[in-house]
């Protein structure tokens, strides 16, 4: 009988069907930087990035640094003191028409709940749109809820995985661009060998048990955003500090074996005070505990006994209020100051 409309094959033959092409790079930045030239950008044409974008004398900046060695014209839009984007600010700047390129940082892991608007927003100005999930590996591949929208994502292997190296993904209506971006995939392990599952439900509950455990310190501490919604999956549990220096307790955390980090410290010097206060405030008082998938529940206790002592004492002074249980949490990141992205 010949086939109409209606006929299902045995099998899925439709290779193109859902499809994510991906390539392997030595780190994210490598991989941002190739897809950046394969765009092609054209005089006039500018790239649009969040106002939240962090520098290090020891790791430069991820983001920015290919934007600027590729000598791009770029400008930033808004995200208010919780990293929510300003909506209003980001269509303004797509009304010109300038933008080729809209960058999305899924922050910590987490999804903005108006991330499929900005989406449909660059669509309308005729921006493509990069998703950074340098730290939503999970949140996309596991659970689900970035990654799907925007034209391409770039991944920081390392900030999720004990491996070094980044990889580039595009959507399957976008798969010629792999072809104008040379292969880079040596000695790159692939993040397949690991059981994302797995590994994706110990941060969510270790996020889950950890922020538990920090409710008598919301005065002190507070969540940088409520906790994650299903299918996002933390890349740190991200507080702010309120009282004591946040700059002394990450030192005194990381004295104490509690790989605390402070990411973003410091913004890139594009990203003005003056223009972008509640960026630079939150830069001031962030501090991102561990919770990945390493980390056992005693730890995590021992962690927050450690905060309690830390932050509710009017001398914030190491190692005075140093817990006796403090349990070692490895962190490859730590240095002699605070660590930015």
């Amino acid at each position: 009988m010949p086939k109409d409309g209606n006929s299902i094959d045995k099998t899925a033959a439709d290779a193109m069907a859902f499809a994510r092409p991906s390539r392997l790079f030595a780190n994210a930045r490598s991989a941002f930087k190739a897809l950046l030239a394969a765009l092609q950008f054209r005089p006039g044409e500018r790239i649009l990035l969040p106002a939240y974008i962090g520098w290090s004398a020891n790791e430069g900046s991820g983001v920015f640094d290919p934007v600027a060695e590729l000598n791009l014209p770029c400008e930033f839009y808004r995200v208010d003191d919780r990293l929510l984007i300003d909506v209003d600010d980001l269509e303004s700047r797509l009304r010109t028409g300038q933008v080729k390129a809209l960058t999305l940082i899924h922050y910590f892991g987490y999804v903005d709940p108006r991330y499929a608007e900005c989406v449909r927003l660059a669509r309308r100005y005729g921006a493509c749109v990069i998703e950074d999930e340098a730290h939503a590996l999970f949140s996309d591949w596991i659970g689900g809820v970035c990654g799907r929208l925007g034209d391409a994502c770039v991944y920081s292997l390392h900030k999720m995985l004990p491996c070094q190296g980044g990889m580039l993904s595009v959507s399957s209506r976008h798969a010629a661009l792999l072809e104008r971006i040379p292969d880079n995939t040596e000695n790159v392990q692939s993040p397949w060998s690991y059981d994302l599952c797995e590994i994706s439900r110990r941060r969510r509950e270790n996020a889950l048990f950890l922020a538990s455990l920090l409710k008598p310190l919301a005065e002190e501490l507070s969540l940088l955003r409520e906790m994650p919604a299903d299918g996002q999956v933390p890349q740190t549990l991200p507080v702010l500090v309120r009282r004591a220096s946040r700059d002394e307790l990450y030192f005194a955390l990381n004295e104490a074996g509690f790989g605390a980090v402070s990411l973003y410290h410091t913004l890139i010097p594009q990203i003005s005070g003056d223009a972008f206060s509640d960026s630079h405030r939150l830069s001031r008082t962030i501090l991102n505990l561990p919770v990945h998938q390493d980390v056992e529940p005693r730890q995590l206790e021992a962690l927050a006994d450690t905060l309690q002592q830390l932050v509710r004492s009017h001398d914030n002074r190491r190692p005075r209020f140093l817990s006796t249980r403090s349990c070692s949490v490895s962190d490859n990141t730590r240095d002699a100051r605070p660590v930015s992205r």
